[in-house]
């Protein structure tokens, strides 16, 4: 708008258009009654008023008709701007006589937008401190590190520096991908038939403790990748103040505490961090939870000029090594100080997703290339963009997929111990491959052996906490950290209060059939310095091109994570929801043994109903499947879409900013 300094002329003021048209028809009025007389210019009038009204009540519908016509071509251009890379999907028209699908309204999740970074974690205040390190300069790495130091204090029932972790790393500036093996390995004393006489020796105590990484992976990618912009001790400091004032108990950890408070109370090493004083019972939902020993131990890493040397080779190998094998534990100092991270500059990346876009993450131990290949051979299926939510059919092409990824999964182990793996992986990763999977699909589920698995199955792993991370720099980091079953080897240090995994029990044992009468899987049986397979598949989406990390995803739960990532990456990329709404949407689960499908009470009755009866599914229900997703998205629009699983019953939300 101009402007008028004071004491200058004011333009003439400019009528608005109503205005202008009033002025023309009474100057037109005054002219015909000069010229004609009274009684014809109001003849005139009427009949021009007449005209008038036809006229503005022409243009209102002509209005009405581009605005309609505008507004659906907005909507069908929006569909494609925010997902370029991804085919728009069109609801098919349902012209049969099936019955409509009544789905359950949004989760009270929060559906959070950043700008410039973002933290997706199990736990809201450890997503805040990972945010806060970057704040002040530090990058995803820095990051990550810091919040998964807070997960380990707040969510100890499902991992921890006793543990260890998968990670895949998308580097902003290099345009490549890398994968981080933090996972924990088999000691040089084990043996694949040591727990033939006796099985709850890999799941509970000592012998079940495989040699903790967590700390060996921090400090690796802290050196390699980190921003150099923060110090190593700054990444603990929020976590030692959470140790020394305390932290509120979530629900989950509070349940978890209930259902083994028996065993923890046995148990000294775990009653004197797991039992309040106060009360003498394990700590309630709400209480204020300290850990001081852990405290100490986190402060004496933090000062280390060399944290692997200390926690590795000095002083606290000497008290791990000393305390497990005092109670029966075969882990020695020897293993500790020869224990290293490996990093994968070649991980696998999966080229079968739509436009420029590719995925990568870490190969066997890690489960990455049978996710991608749900992924994947769903995407060949729908290629079309035709998707139609209340088709039943969708979602038993959904399950058979699902059987045909997880039959795979069994052939597969840590692929420096199991060659024949390595064929494997990389025949998963083909177009040929995935288009012979989806040749092979049936309008009707068929027997176990028609997929192509060798009915042998790996033991269940169990809990585990996921973080999803993308930088103001574009760099994306997905990384899940487990200690395996709930508090884990249910075994704790006395002197640096650390909760032991028991990834032992990830391993298969010769003789030892599981739960459904099955067979182990000889790829994963025990050897030393072996790392066991895992339902982790930290994993990133990216534009080759643009070199823009698009996609950030992983998941905690066991077996479910598989079935739980790809559901997500499927509705947000295939079928074009948001982050919330794919991780709300009522889940399946079926992983090829049992001969079972797993489905959400929130999946409406009837469509269950019709997937045994049409489809000839098996299907069991459950509340809700234990697998809990943190994911990030970039749109085109630059901003950060975030949600954090609401089936974790914790306080977790995303946080950036």
């Amino acid at each position: 708008m101009a402007m008028v300094r004071i004491g200058e002329e004011s333009p003439p003021r400019r009528g608005s258009p109503s205005e202008v048209f009033s002025r023309d028809i009474n100057h037109l009025h005054q002219t015909k009654k000069e010229k004609r007389g009274g009684t014809c210019a109001r003849t005139l009038a009427i009949v021009f008023g007449i005209l008038t009204a036809i006229f503005l009540l022409a243009t209102i519908a002509l209005a009405i008709v581009v605005g309609i016509k505008y507004s659906q071509d907005n909507d069908n251009n929006d569909v494609t701007e925010r997902m370029p890379n991804v085919i728009a999907p069109t609801r098919q028209q349902d012209n049969s006589n099936r019955p409509q699908f009544q789905w359950p309204l949004p989760s009270g999740s929060l559906y959070a937008h950043y700008k410039k970074a973002a933290v997706a974690s199990d736990h809201g205040l450890c997503s805040e401190i990972g945010r806060d390190i970057m704040v002040q300069g530090g990058n995803a790495i820095d990051s990550v590190i810091a919040t998964l130091l807070c997960v380990g204090v707040v969510n100890p029932q499902s991992s921890g520096i006793g543990g260890g972790f998968l990670m895949t790393l998308y580097n902003k500036t290099t345009g490549l991908c890398h994968a981080i093996n933090a996972r924990e390995t088999a000691p040089a004393a084990a043996n694949e038939t040591m727990f033939v006489k006796n099985k709850n020796d890999s799941s509970v105590g000592y012998k079940s403790i495989a040699v903790p990484s967590e700390i060996n992976g921090y400090w690796t990618i802290y050196r390699r990748f980190g921003s150099g912009k923060v110090a190593w001790s700054k990444l603990f400091e929020a976590s030692i103040r959470l140790c020394n004032e305390g932290f509120p108990v979530s629900s989950n950890l509070a349940m978890v505490l209930a259902d083994k408070e028996k065993d923890i109370q046995a148990e000294p090493t775990m009653k004197d961090i797991f039992v309040n004083p106060a009360t003498n019972r394990v700590y309630e939902e709400g209480d204020i939870m300290k850990r001081t020993t852990l405290g100490t131990t986190y402060q004496l890493l933090a000062n280390a000029t060399d944290p692997v040397e200390l926690f590795y080779k000095g002083g606290m190998a000497q008290s791990i090594a000393g305390e497990i094998s005092d109670n029966g534990g075969i882990i020695t100092e020897k293993d500790l100080a020869d224990y290293e991270t490996v990093v994968d500059d070649a991980p696998l990346i999966s080229t079968l997703l739509p436009g420029d876009l590719e995925m990568c993450g870490p190969p066997p131990p890690s489960s990455f290339v049978v996710t991608q290949s749900l992924i994947v051979t769903m995407g060949e299926l729908y290629k079309s963009g035709n998707v139609d939510f209340q088709n039943p059919k969708l979602y038993h092409d959904l399950i058979e997929m699902q059987k045909f990824a997880y039959a795979q999964r069994t052939k597969l182990g840590d692929l420096k111990f199991v060659e024949s793996a390595k064929a494997l992986v990389a025949q998963m990763l083909t177009k040929e491959y995935t288009q012979n999977i989806t040749k092979l699909l049936k309008d009707t589920a068929q027997k176990l052996e028609y997929y192509g698995g060798d009915l042998k199955a790996n033991p269940p792993d169990h809990g585990t906490s996921h973080v999803s991370i993308i930088d103001a720099e574009g760099n994306a980091v997905s990384v899940t950290s487990t200690i395996n079953q709930l508090l884990g080897s249910m075994r704790a240090s006395p002197t640096l209060g650390i909760v032991w995994n028991d990834e032992m029990d990830d391993f298969s044992t010769p003789g030892q059939s599981n739960g459904f009468g099955f067979a182990p899987s000889e790829t994963n049986f025990i050897v030393p310095g072996k790392r066991p397979m895992s339902s982790m598949s930290p994993l990133v989406v990216y534009n080759k091109n643009e070199n823009k990390a698009e996609m950030v995803v992983g998941a905690s739960g066991g077996s479910f994570i598989i079935s739980a990532i790809a559901q997500t990456v499927i509705r947000t990329l295939f079928f074009n929801q948001t982050v919330k709404e794919a991780i709300d949407a009522p889940r399946f689960h079926n992983q090829y043994l049992p001969e079972e499908t797993t489905a959400e009470e929130a999946v409406p009755s009837n469509l269950r109903d019709v997937l045994v009866s049409e489809f000839k599914q098996k299907i069991n229900v459950t509340q809700y499947i234990k697998s809990v997703v943190q994911a990030l998205r970039v749109l085109p629009d630059g901003f950060i879409h975030c949600n954090s699983d609401f089936r974790r019953k914790t306080a977790t939300y995303p946080a950036g900013f």
